[in-house]
C-alpha cells in the first residue's frame, strides 16, 4: 500500500496548491473590485488605484502573490485584450494615419530601446549589452490596456485617440521582437545584425499574414455554422487560438491577433446577427474588464518580492535610476511626436495649425504608460546563461521595470487632466456626421414604410404606427444628444413603469414568467445606449 499512501499524499499536496493559488486569486479580484469602487468615488483612473493597492496587499504575511509563469500570463491576458482593441480601432483613421501610427510604433520603440539600453549600460557598466538591450526593449512600449483605461476619460480629439490607440496595438510586435532578439544575444552571447533584421520582418510579416487567414476563416464558419450564444462564446477562444499557434510557428502573435480582430469587427458589422452583436459586446466589455483589473492588481503585486533581497540602499539608487530612465523616455516621446508632426505640417499644410500639432505632441509624449508587457517581459528573462552561470544583473532589471510601470502609471494619469486644461486643448465637437446619418436612416425608414403600403403589406392603421414610431424614434434620439433633461426624464418613466411592474407583481397578478419577460422589455428599453466601462 505504501504506493497508493504516496499517491494519496501527491493528491493532497496539488489540492493545497490548487487551493492556496485560487485563494490568492479570489484575494486579488476581491481587492480590484473594491479597488474600482474607490477610484470611482474619488475619479482617480483605475490602473493608479490599482497597482498602488496590489502593491500594499504584496506585504500581507504569509501570502506569495508572485507564483506565476509569466509566459503563461501573457497568453492569458494579451490576446483577448488586443483583439477586443482592434475590434474597436477605427480602420479608417488607422488608415488615415497609419505613417503616425508606425512611427510610434516602429520607429521610436527601436529608438527608444537603444537609448535606454545605452543609458542603462553606462548605470550598470558590468552587466552585458544584450541586458541592456533587453531592458530597453522591455520598457520601450506603451501599454494597450492601460492606454485605453487612462485615455477615456479625457475629450481628445478624434485624431489624437485613434493615433495612441493604434500605437498601442502594433508597438508591443515591435518591441516583443527586439526582446526575443536580445534574450537570444543573452542566451548564446553573440548577435547577427542580418540575421536579426530577417527575424524581425519574418515574424512581422508572417504574424499578419497568419491573423488575416485565420480570421477570415474563424468569422466564416461563426457566420455559417454557429448559433449567436455558442458563437459569442467561441469569439472569445479565438484570440488565444491564434496567438497560441502564432507562437508553435516563431511568428508575432500580437500582430496575428491584431489583423484578425480588425477582420472580426468588418464581419461582425455587416454579416451577424443583431442579437450576436449585442451579446458579442456586452461579453467582451465585461471580460476585458476583468482581465485589466487583474492586470493591474497583480502589477503591485509584486512590490514585495522584488523589494524583498534588496538593501534600503539599493532601493533608494535603483528608484533613482527608474526615474532617470522614466524621465528620458518622455523626453525621447515628446521630442519625436513633435518633430514628426512638424514635418508632417510642413510636407503637407493639411494638419491644423503648428501650435496645436506641438499640443498634440505633448500629448502623445506623455501618455506613454507602461504594463503588463513589459512586466511579464522582465519576469521571463532567463535565471541562467547556457553553461548554467546565473544572469548578473536579472533582478535589477525586474525592480526597475516595475519602477517605470509604476511612475508612467501614476505621472500621466494623475496629471494628464491638468495638462489639456493648461494647453487649452479644443473638447470634442459634436459629431456632425452622426446627425446627418441618422436624418439619411429615418429618411431610409419612411420610404420603406410608404413601399410597404403600397404594396398592401401593411394596413392603414399599422402604416401610420410605423410613421409615428419611427420618427419619433429620430426625434428621441435628436434631441436626447442636445437636451440631457429630455434622456433622464425617459429614464424615469421607464423606472416608474418597473415599479409599478413589481408592485402588480407582488400583488399576485402576474407570475414570475411575465415579470421576466416584460421587465427584460424595460431593460432594454432603459439601456439602450448603455456601455459596459469603468
Amino acid at each position: 500500500m505504501p504506493v497508493a499512501k504516496n499517491l494519496q499524499e501527491k493528491d493532497v499536496t496539488s489540492t493545497q496548491i490548487f487551493m492556496s493559488d485560487f485563494q490568492i486569486l479570489i484575494l486579488l479580484m476581491s481587492a480590484a473590485v473594491l479597488l474600482v469602487c474607490f477610484s470611482q468615488k474619488t475619479r482617480i483612473p483605475y490602473p493608479i488605484t490599482l497597482v498602488i493597492g496590489g502593491g500594499l496587499l504584496s506585504f500581507i504575511p504569509d501570502v506569495d502573490f508572485s507564483y506565476f509563469d509569466p509566459n503563461l500570463l501573457l497568453t492569458i491576458v494579451l490576446p483577448p485584450i488586443l483583439y477586443h482593441a482592434a475590434f474597436w480601432t477605427s480602420m479608417q483613421g488607422f488608415k488615415k494615419h497609419y505613417k503616425e501610427i508606425c512611427s510610434l510604433a516602429l520607429g521610436l520603440v527601436v529608438v527608444t530601446t537603444l537609448v535606454i539600453g545605452c543609458l542603462f549600460k553606462w548605470c550598470f557598466p558590468d552587466y552585458s549589452w544584450a541586458l541592456a538591450f533587453a531592458f530597453g526593449a522591455i520598457v520601450s512600449p506603451p501599454d494597450a490596456a492601460a492606454a485605453t483605461s487612462v485615455l477615456k476619460r479625457f475629450p481628445l480629439g478624434q485624431k489624437l485617440i485613434t493615433i495612441l490607440e493604434g500605437e498601442s496595438l502594433v508597438n508591443d510586435a515591435s518591441a516583443l521582437v527586439l526582446y526575443r532578439i536580445a534574450v537570444a544575444a543573452i542566451l548564446s552571447g553573440t548577435f547577427s545584425f542580418w540575421e536579426a533584421t530577417f527575424d524581425f520582418f519574418y515574424m512581422a510579416l508572417g504574424g499578419v499574414l497568419f491573423g488575416t487567414l485565420l480570421g477570415y476563416s474563424f468569422q466564416f464558419l461563426s457566420r455559417r455554422y454557429l448559433d449567436p450564444v455558442v458563437g459569442v462564446f467561441s469569439s472569445l477562444l479565438i484570440p488565444y487560438i491564434i496567438y497560441i499557434c502564432s507562437t508553435v510557428l516563431d511568428i508575432s502573435g500580437v500582430l496575428a491577433v491584431v489583423a484578425a480582430g480588425i477582420i472580426a469587427s468588418r464581419i461582425i458589422f455587416k454579416h451577424q446577427t443583431s442579437l450576436r452583436r449585442m451579446l458579442g459586446h456586452v461579453t467582451w466589455d465585461m471580460y476585458v474588464i476583468l482581465l485589466n483589473c487583474f492586470i493591474f492588481v497583480l502589477i503591485g503585486s509584486q512590490l514585495d518580492e522584488q523589494t524583498a533581497t534588496m538593501s534600503w540602499d539599493q532601493i533608494f539608487r535603483y528608484t533613482g535610476y527608474a526615474l532617470l530612465f522614466t524621465f528620458v523616455m518622455f523626453v525621447i516621446r515628446l521630442i519625436w511626436a513633435c518633430i514628426k508632426g512638424t514635418k508632417v505640417y510642413f510636407h503637407t499644410q493639411k494638419d491644423p495649425e503648428l501650435v496645436q500639432i506641438l499640443k498634440d505632441g505633448v500629448i502623445i509624449g506623455w501618455v506613454g504608460m507602461r504594463g503588463i508587457v513589459s512586466l511579464t517581459a522582465a519576469l521571463a528573462l532567463p535565471f541562467n546563461l547556457a553553461d548554467g552561470t546565473p544572469v548578473a544583473g536579472r533582478a535589477e532589471v525586474i525592480y526597475i521595470v516595475f519602477c517605470v510601470i509604476l511612475l508612467t502609471l501614476v505621472i500621466p494619469g494623475s496629471t494628464l487632466s491638468y495638462l489639456i486644461r493648461w494647453l487649452k486643448l479644443p473638447t470634442l465637437p459634436q459629431n456632425d456626421l452622426s446627425e446627418a446619418t441618422r436624418k439619411n436612416l429615418a429618411k431610409v425608414a419612411q420610404e420603406e414604410i410608404a413601399r410597404l403600403k403600397s404594396t398592401n403589406s401593411v394596413s392603414d392603421e399599422e402604416h401610420l404606427l410605423l410613421v409615428d414610431y419611427f420618427h419619433n424614434r429620430y426625434r428621441l434620439w435628436q434631441l436626447s444628444g442636445n437636451h440631457h433633461q429630455l434622456e433622464s426624464a425617459r429614464k424615469k418613466v421607464v423606472q416608474t413603469q418597473r415599479r409599478v411592474l413589481l408592485e402588480i407583481w407582488e400583488q399576485g397578478e402576474i407570475d414570475d414568467k411575465l415579470l421576466a419577460q416584460i421587465e427584460h422589455e424595460l431593460d432594454s428599453e432603459e439601456t439602450q445606449t448603455a456601455k459596459v466601462e469603468i
